[in-house]
């Protein structure tokens, strides 16, 4: 998804699936050199010597060799992976002369997974596992413009096996803060448990009403096929009577129109 519409295209086989029985979160699988997710050239995506930050969910079979979760342009402008069950990012340069950054805990095995890579116009690189930050260091600046316009890639040119599995890819050019970072994991792992729902009920995405109960913190959304009640962003409750123009949410009580 992009609210600037430009979303990403399917090449060859990716296989889509739930992150976990019942839940409505998809991951994406089967990820390969000739099977894989791709954005064309997106001149937002081109970071220079800016700051930028890319986060995903992985789940991958320990073994050895590269799994690249994200690619920019050709090999020699972004790489984005996990290499040699350790968690290590490697941003590389456009001649292909590359620095990395390595991770020092090895990201579990076969377990959906949060990991963040940041880089900061100051020469800052970070990487965070779980909302905790994992490493940092000052490296060379390099420049990360997709200087061929080639586009964005999801999970191509790297050794992604069947089992490995990626979830909720971003991009951005912005850094979160650590606190935004932890609280992104915080809010996202129970999105990842059998079961969890995270769209609202029903058919219609078009919201009627709104309403958050600060006592209980509880969001309501309504729709035409019901209210929906959100703790974060898991979906706990439902109702599955239309609602009008507005929700009044109170201490646990809730009226609608």
């Amino acid at each position: 998804r992009s609210v600037n519409n430009n979303g990403l295209e399917v090449f060859g086989t990716v296989t889509k699936s739930a992150v976990a029985t019942g839940t409505d979160l998809m991951a994406y699988s089967g990820l390969s050199e000739s099977n894989y997710l791709k954005q064309p050239y997106n001149s937002d995506l081109d970071f220079g010597t800016g700051d930028f930050s890319i986060m995903c969910w992985v789940k991958y079979a320990h073994s050895s060799g590269y799994k690249n979760m994200f690619l920019k342009g050709a090999v020699g402008h972004l790489v984005v992976l996990v290499k040699d069950n350790n968690n290590l990012f490697s941003p590389y340069t456009n001649n292909g002369s590359g620095i990395t950054l390595t991770g020092t805990n090895t990201l579990p095995n076969n377990v959906w997974t949060h990991v963040v890579y940041t880089r900061s116009s100051s020469g800052l690189n970070q990487s965070f596992i779980n909302g905790v930050l994992d490493s940092s260091a000052v490296l060379t600046l390099v420049n990360v413009n997709d200087t061929s316009n080639t586009g964005t890639f999801i999970g191509k040119d790297g050794d992604l096996a069947s089992g490995d599995s990626l979830a909720l890819t971003r991009v951005s050019s912005t850094i979160p803060s650590p606190e935004q970072i932890k609280k992104i994991y915080e809010d996202e792992k129970f999105l990842f448990q059998e079961n969890a729902k995270a769209t609202l009920y029903g058919s219609s995405d078009a919201v009627t009403a709104l309403a958050y109960d600060d006592d209980t913190e509880l969001l309501h959304a309504g729709t035409s096929a019901g209210r929906s009640v959100f703790q974060g962003l898991r979906r706990i409750d439902n109702t599955t009577d239309a609602v009008g123009a507005a929700i009044s949410a109170s201490n646990g009580m809730v009226a609608e129109d």
